[in-house]
């Protein structure tokens, strides 16, 4: 019995050296994608506090979902992203704030490697962000503070390919900057999720 235990643990030994030698096999990667993921923004809101006399928020913490379509030209890595996405926090602070941001960017994004089983690419996006707080001051009445100004986005991303046409967004981070209530806003952002090519 030990003499077969011996032989079986020599042969898958031997079987995995013969496998690691082999060259892996690229993954050529359609040149266009589809993204569905979570969303993280940690938002800047300064200047809040000239419409929310109440408060002084400064920064927030936001989750939401996040789509992004990009196309890459065919014989380049070259392409162009139109992202997406909405965040929210249903209680910024104890009085019951409501705030949620809603952008819609577009521009250029340029794809490091198109086989093996990473893909990067960066991109610089440029578009428009929509921004509310919802006061409740007595139920059911509330008070609502719109604004929709210039954003931008600036950031990298790393997909991990599980096959020809699915891949999974590991991380992408991007610096978001915005404008509302008179104020420059930097935020940070994350997005993960799954990647459909075709």
């Amino acid at each position: 019995m030990r003499r077969l235990i011996v032989l079986i643990m020599t042969v898958l030994v031997f079987g995995v050296c013969g496998f690691a030698q082999l060259e892996p096999k690229p993954i050529e990667v359609p040149k266009t994608e589809l993204f569905l993921g979570y969303a993280y923004e940690h938002a800047d809101t300064s200047g809040s506090s000239r419409v929310v006399t109440s408060t002084d928020l400064t920064g927030i913490n936001l989750n939401g979902f996040s789509f992004e379509f990009a196309h890459y030209l065919r014989n380049s890595n070259l392409g162009f992203m139109v992202d997406v996405s909405r965040i929210s926090n249903s209680k910024v602070d104890s009085t019951g704030i409501k705030y949620v941001s809603t952008s819609y960017l577009a521009g250029p994004s340029y794809r490091f490697h198109t086989v093996g089983f990473f893909i990067a690419n960066v991109h610089a996006l440029a578009g428009v962000d929509h921004a509310e707080f919802t006061v409740p001051e007595s139920n059911p009445t509330t008070l609502d503070f719109k604004n929709t100004d210039f954003a931008a986005a600036v950031g990298a991303g790393v997909d991990g390919n599980l096959s020809r046409h699915v891949g999974i967004r590991v991380a992408q981070v991007d610096y978001v900057y915005s404008n509302h209530y008179n104020s420059n806003q930097g935020s940070f952002r994350y997005t993960g999720g799954v990647v459909l090519r075709f």
